[in-house]
């Protein structure tokens, strides 16, 4: 059990929400479709934590592979190499070799529950909805290994944060679906995927945006740095921060969810805050990083302030509240519809 949780919490299991969150988002729009199965969309959330969780491993793995330096020598300033994600394997707690072997385990344990549900999918409601299951699970795998695995290796040339986006987006979702009801494609869900997808990529990407000078000391190409302007960088991070809600109102106008869906924007000035503190962030102007009661749960920042990473966390922390009260703004709205009813 001990040797378990050592790896469930080097995988970061604290960014488990960014998974877990949207799956039962998509699970509830589900509740009351036809096909709709309560026991196959639970363990297909079990499923998707075991595989984000190996992907995040898979990620060290790849990664240390790839250089196996002490990235805190070479640039002091970053986050990413004060918090030294691979700590586990260059202290000599672990090998390399053990965490490939971690890695397949819950890719195993991902594999076994996807096993179930299309055996499930199949004898309920027949091939077709089978193989989407398996499409969907393919899809992840191949689109999460290319992260930063080959042939691809996506991540090394910046195109990391929109490969977190399609995975935690459209290719989570359009899963989750098609493993609780046996549904292969709804535009409804897609619309809501991108949606949620696009604030899931700007956790990562508000990172980049702090980081990209660090980030060029350490030689790590994000999508940040592959923008280059930070004219640039505020578009597409307004994009990703305000475009869901265009895209939540303009679903609902079709008629595809409920207006109550709108309270999702008392989430919005969480966005404009994000938006405007990050540019005058990245323009070098002064910027107040205190907690707002706004923004949500910020953790001890007081700690987090004595050891000068306050600048950092509540940017990155207020872009992970945004899609954890976003999510959960529409599973509770859908739950209190159903019961309604």
């Amino acid at each position: 059990m001990n040797k378990i949780l050592f790896w469930i919490k080097n995988a970061r299991d604290i960014a488990l929400p960014q998974s877990i969150l949207p799956a039962l988002t998509a699970l509830v729009l589900c509740i009351g479709a036809e096909g709709f199965c309560w026991w196959t969309g639970i363990l297909a959330i079990a499923g998707i934590a075991a595989a984000h969780l190996g992907m995040n491993l898979a990620d060290d793995y790849f990664d240390y592979r790839r250089d196996s330096r002490n990235r805190s020598t070479l640039s002091g300033s970053s986050i990413r190499a004060r918090m030294e994600k691979c700590a586990y394997i260059s202290s000599g707690q672990t090998t390399i070799h053990a965490t490939g072997k971690a890695v397949a385990g819950f890719l195993l344990t991902a594999g076994l529950t996807g096993g179930i549900i299309v055996a499930a999918q199949y004898f309920r409601q027949g091939t077709e909805q089978a193989l989407a299951v398996i499409g969907y699970a393919l899809a992840g795998l191949a689109v999460g290994i290319s992260y930063s695995g080959g042939p691809l290796k996506l991540s090394f040339y910046g195109l990391g944060e929109l490969v977190i986006g399609i995975m935690f987006g459209p290719l989570l979702m359009l899963g989750m679906q098609a493993a609780c009801t046996g549904i292969r494609f709804s535009l409804p869900m897609l619309w809501m995927s991108i949606a949620i997808g696009c604030l899931v990529t700007n956790i990562v990407y508000v990172h980049s945006v702090m980081e990209v000078k660090a980030d060029a000391e350490l030689g790590k190409m994000t999508f940040a740095r592959l923008l280059r302007h930070r004219s640039i960088m505020l578009v597409f991070c307004g994009l990703f921060t305000i475009a869901p809600f265009a895209i939540l109102l303009a679903g609902i106008c079709i008629g595809w969810w409920s207006p109550w869906f709108l309270l999702t924007l008392l989430t919005l000035p969480m966005s404009v805050y994000l938006l405007c503190s990050l540019g005058r962030f990245a323009y070098g102007l002064p910027t107040d990083d205190n907690p707002r009661w706004f923004m949500g749960p910020m953790g001890n920042f007081d700690k987090y302030r004595q050891a000068g990473i306050d600048w950092f966390l509540i940017r990155w922390l207020l872009a992970r509240n945004i899609v954890t009260f976003f999510c959960l703004i529409i599973i509770v709205t859908q739950i209190v519809i159903l019961l309604c009813k």
